[in-house]
């Protein structure tokens, strides 16, 4: 889905923010009362957010640990910030 993290939390919870904003506008509260439902709702909604990011970076991990390894007699050296594949 989203290669950054942050990226991804922010999206989760502005669809799942959005989606709750529209149900509760719908329901015809008045003003007055209206932080009675939004505060326990936004609680709610971090919540999920969060729980489904959890989600979804293990889902990423598993991919990541599935990609191919490199055989035996390959070693990955690492030189300032660039890869280097040697092969014995």
């Amino acid at each position: 889905m989203f290669k950054s993290p942050l990226f991804r939390r922010v999206g989760i919870y502005l669809v799942l923010s959005t989606a709750a904003v529209t149900v509760v506008n719908q329901l015809e509260i008045e003003q007055q009362s209206a932080y009675q439902i939004y505060i326990p709702m936004f609680i709610g909604i971090y919540i999920v957010s969060r729980w489904l990011d959890s989600r979804f970076n293990q889902a990423s991990q598993q991919q990541a640990s599935q990609q191919p390894q490199p055989n035996a007699e390959q070693n990955l050296t690492i030189h300032n910030g660039t890869r280097f594949w040697t092969v014995r």
